[in-house]
């Protein structure tokens, strides 16, 4: 921990960390004293009653986009006498039951997060499940040709397979929720057989996240070259990210064939992990910062990908301690881009070297753990305290007026999803940034249905136009709000006032928008089909949050 604080400024003689301590201590009187502190905002769990409404609206959208035609399968062309497929008969059951214990795993996540708080990021996926399974259920029964469906079928199996793979390492489910997702994992498999089908992955995604570590694959290359010149190991290290490079580039390809076999897709992956993990660890040991950047955000990408792809759950102990000791760096540089100055005239400066002591010293505490080849569970207790200290550690610098300290704080808090991503765990805080990526394809999608409502009603009058087009209006202006509140960072407890209203505007406008029976029908569909389930989520996130935090996470600028 020496010379951690004493980047800051240089002093001559005695001690630096009392000197700074002292400063920071005495920069309190100057300052005006800070407001009262505010009453922890309180948990707003949902009642079973709650649940099952989201549930029902969030699957009534999607009956809704099927009804509008969005299916690409073909139809048998010619059914049996009875219009009923071999394979709906036998799936309608299936699906029926698993609609049945998709809910009540919903309704035990929801009773359990007030004790589990890494249920919170995982129950909108919850809802999710529960809603595709009693819309699927609704439509085996409106539709005889199983084709039809295979789509949602294929979805549902995807969405299910996450959910499970990410519950695997949630400690403290209760016996009899763990029998649920057993449960539903059979009854999966059963409707996959029924259907003939293979167990799907989220190609989207995995293209995307993919398509991502390629660039920063590139991007590394750059910096070897930069930083490693025209060595011997700098050329052998280029050819060899390059060639993991070509690999990734191939699983961005064939994600997006949805005729390649998953299998073949996923053995793809593996082989780039193969070639991928030798030069992680040549360029670990070249101790060079600006090559830790790319290998921390590269680690981040490999690990997303490995659990969209749902493979084997496996700790690297090695790549763990190389995390923590980066992320310690990271903490180091902080303080040397960061003038004393500031910190003395932070509202909580006082707490400005307990909090900096604090971090660095769990960082050495999780090592030491992982070192010694402690349990995982021990292992994961030791980095929920640097998640803990992390929260700290923003919470007092966060406001911090440096766009360098603030871009450094950016790095912390990307370390830190990086090692827990490398430990396949779920956060337990509320996470503004991934609020605010959702809270933008929100805002995205009520200006598109916005307009696609003002189309409707030019071309077709109805007497509830105007209470319509004020309810659509009203929806893209508080979603546009919601979006600049989050980045603004303002309290949690404000951001669930207006997601809840605006949360109700959109339920008054839906109601007049399925009453269209025009053209723009299929666009209006489409567009509630996915806005519906993105304010179900946000809601959810805003609501399951229990830490009001004035700086939670540095924003992204």
């Amino acid at each position: 921990m020496s010379g951690l604080i004493s980047n800051f400024v240089s002093f001559s003689g005695g001690c630096r960390r009392a000197q700074i301590a002292a400063l920071c201590l005495s920069s309190v009187g100057f300052m005006a004293a800070p407001s009262a502190a505010q009453p922890p905002t309180q948990r707003a769990t949902y009642t079973r009653e709650e649940t099952r409404g989201l549930v029902e609206e969030y699957s009534n959208s999607l009956q809704d986009r099927n009804r509008y035609g969005n299916n690409r399968r073909q139809a048998t062309p010619a059914l049996p006498a009875s219009g009923v497929t071999a394979e709906m008969k036998a799936v309608r059951p299936l699906v029926h039951s698993f609609s049945d214990v998709a809910s009540q795993l919903t309704y035990s996540m929801n009773d359990q997060i007030a004790r589990i708080p890494a249920l919170r990021s995982l129950y909108s996926d919850a809802l999710t499940v529960s809603a595709e399974a009693v819309a699927l259920d609704r439509h085996a029964v409106q539709h005889g040709d199983h084709n039809l469906l295979l789509d949602d079928f294929e979805q549902l199996d995807v969405d299910w397979r996450e959910l499970a793979y990410k519950l695997q390492n949630v400690r403290g489910l209760t016996a009899d929720t763990r029998d649920l997702i057993a449960n539903l994992n059979s009854l999966n498999q059963q409707i996959r057989k029924s259907l003939n089908t293979q167990a799907q992955i989220n190609r989207p995604e995995v293209s995307l996240e993919a398509a991502g570590l390629a660039g920063d694959l590139q991007n590394l290359m750059e910096d070897i070259n930069a930083e490693l010149g025209r060595t011997q190991l700098a050329q052998q290290l280029l050819m060899q990210t390059s060639r993991a490079r070509q690999q990734i580039l191939a699983v961005v390809s064939m994600c997006r064939d949805s005729q390649i076999d998953p299998a073949l897709l996923v053995r793809e992956y593996k082989q780039f992990e193969a070639t991928w993990q030798p030069v992680a660890v040549k360029l670990q040991a070249e101790d060079n910062r600006y090559l830790e950047r790319d290998l921390r955000k590269i680690s981040l990408s490999v690990g997303k990908i490995h659990q969209l792809l749902l493979l084997p759950q496996t700790v690297d102990k090695t790549q763990l301690v190389y995390l923590a000791a980066s992320l310690k760096k990271d903490i180091d540089e902080f303080f040397t881009r960061t003038p004393l100055l500031l910190v003395m005239h932070l509202t909580k400066s006082g707490k400005a070297l307990g909090t900096a002591d604090q971090f660095y010293g769990v960082c050495e505490h999780f090592v030491d753990q992982v070192n010694r080849g402690e349990n995982f569970d021990e292992v994961v207790d030791s980095f929920r305290y640097i998640e803990e200290a992390e929260r700290s550690f923003i919470d007092v610098y966060g406001s911090i007026n440096s766009d360098k300290a603030v871009a450094v704080l950016q790095r912390i808090s990307q370390s830190v999803d990086a090692i827990r991503t490398s430990l396949h765990l779920q956060r337990e805080d509320f996470d503004r940034n991934a609020a605010s990526d959702l809270a933008a394809s929100i805002a995205h999608l009520t200006e598109q249905l916005e307009l696609a409502t003002r189309q409707w009603l030019q071309d077709d009058p109805q007497s509830f136009g105007p209470a319509c087009r004020q309810e659509m209006a009203t929806l893209a202006t508080q979603s546009a709000a919601i979006q600049n509140d989050l980045l603004r960072g303002v309290p949690v407890s404000q951001l669930r006032r207006e997601i809840d209203d605006t949360y109700d505007h959109w339920r008054a406008a839906y109601k007049y928008l399925v009453k269209c029976q025009t053209e723009d029908r299929p666009v209006l569909g489409r567009l509630s089909g996915r806005l519906t389930p993105a304010l179900v989520e946000l809601r959810t996130m805003i609501s399951q949050s229990t830490i009001e935090q004035t700086a939670q996470r540095p924003v992204r600028r």
